[in-house]
């Protein structure tokens, strides 16, 4: 019998080397995918500095919401779930790190869902061999008592008659019983499947159409001018600029194309890879500017993003409910009633109490091909949108508020959420248009 490959274990905290540990978390707190995170920072630099202590039973919600987010000590932790959603933004950011920076560092520290003491595995890529336990001697075969030959001859003859039809009907049986049990226990699974149905019965490849945000890089004067004033970076990693800004002029900012994707269409890419590569889909990733008809008429596609994707703007502009600027904010208008949506709370740094949300479904789109569009209005919005796409516990909910024969029409749903810390929360439809 062949060896058995099973993933490795977490390597116990005395197994590794905590100098190790703490190498690690200065990388990982280091990255790009925590820099940006004040919180995220401080959490795991507190849960991975107490579990070295040896202080791991103090992890509790209610410490880490003194202790990290300054809360009261008698905070309702039912009503603040702070600690949880920062657990949760914190496990997406190590994510990224690990798929990205980190994919070859040798030590990985996780912090596993519905715990908050991290964990410590030593990285080596590859699956360790379990050899099998041995097998002891099979028992002798029990002794096959033949019926009478008349017996036999009987049961053949008629098998002769009978066989194929009786055959038939048991395969029948075997195929169709158990999937009227599993359409009975399971009715609104089909409802999902249903709405992906044309990409998953497509031949060719899913189209996964990320956005394109445009970033602007300091040019090398300005990072010059930044170095002599504030020192050179004690190690070669991104910062921002601190120059006086009469010191810089439009040239300092260099307009950097098709080299960078957002966060939340990563996020939501990834969550509906993982969808189609279970059911053994192909899928291809390009940028929507790279894209033409041809590759939207021959694939079913998926294009992620709103204002920083050409093709969510090109669709949704000839439908009912669009993306827009209302002022100088971002909002959603509905062409029909002229009401609009909008972030009215959001900070120049993308950052916003709330998003809306918008998915088209288009079996019979202008490409010629079908298409869904899923996006929000910041990088929030998009990370759920990829969520309910890929989740059928959340898209279901979505799909039972529709009227009956939705599958064969066109679908534009407007969704509303919440923004509390780094995530999104559940949103609720506010608006739909079939035809």
């Amino acid at each position: 019998m062949p060896a058995t490959r099973i993933p490795p274990d977490p390597v116990a905290l005395g197994s590794i080397d905590s100098a190790e540990v703490r190498r690690e978390l200065s990388l990982v707190l280091e990255s790009a995918s925590f820099r940006g995170s004040k919180r995220c920072h401080d959490f795991l630099s507190y849960v991975v500095t107490k579990a070295l202590d040896g202080d791991s039973e103090s992890l509790k919600e209610r410490t880490l919401a003194v202790e990290v987010f300054g809360r009261r000590a008698d905070v309702d932790l039912g009503e603040n779930s702070i600690v949880r959603v920062g657990a949760r933004e914190v496990r997406k950011r190590l994510a990224q790190y690990y798929i990205t920076d980190g994919a070859d560092d040798p030590i990985r520290i996780e912090l596993l869902a519905g715990s908050y003491v991290p964990i410590f595995n030593r990285h080596t890529g590859v699956f360790t061999e379990v050899e099998p336990e041995p097998v002891s001697e099979p028992a002798a075969a029990p002794v096959r008592i033949p019926l009478p030959e008349t017996k036999v001859w009987f049961f053949t003859r008629r098998w002769n008659f009978i066989g194929p039809w009786w055959m038939a009907l048991a395969v029948l049986a075997i195929v169709l019983v158990p999937l009227s049990v599993w359409r009975i226990a399971h009715p609104a699974a089909t409802e999902f499947s249903a709405f992906w149905q044309p990409a998953f019965d497509a031949k060719s490849p899913l189209l996964l159409a990320l956005a394109h945000p445009l970033v602007y890089h300091p040019s090398s004067r300005a990072t010059r001018l930044n170095e002599e004033r504030n020192g050179p970076a004690a190690t070669p990693l991104q910062r921002p600029i601190k120059v006086p800004p009469e010191m810089l002029d439009g040239s300092d900012y260099v307009p950097v194309f098709d080299q960078y994707v957002g966060f939340g269409d990563m996020v939501a890419a990834m969550k509906l890879w993982a969808l189609f590569s279970q059911r053994s889909h192909m899928i291809r990733m390009k940028m929507a500017d790279k894209l033409d008809f041809a590759d939207m008429r021959d694939s079913p596609a998926v294009v992620l993003g709103a204002y920083s994707n050409w093709w969510t703007m090109e669709l949704s502009q000839k439908l009912r409910f669009r993306f827009a600027f209302c002022g100088d904010k971002p909002c959603m208008v509905d062409s029909t009633s002229k009401k609009e949506w909008t972030l009215t709370a959001k900070n120049d740094d993308g950052r916003s109490p709330e998003d809306y949300l918008l998915i088209c479904r288009l079996p019979r789109a202008e490409t010629g091909g079908f298409v869904v569009v899923g996006a929000g209005m910041t990088q929030y919005g998009t990370e759920e949108v990829g969520r309910i796409l890929a989740d059928p516990e959340a898209l279901i909910p979505v799909l039972k508020q529709l009227p009956p024969g939705w599958k064969a029409r066109n679908m534009e749903l407007v969704l509303h959420s919440k923004v509390v810390g780094e995530s999104s929360t559940p949103p609720e439809m506010i608006a739909s248009h079939l035809w």
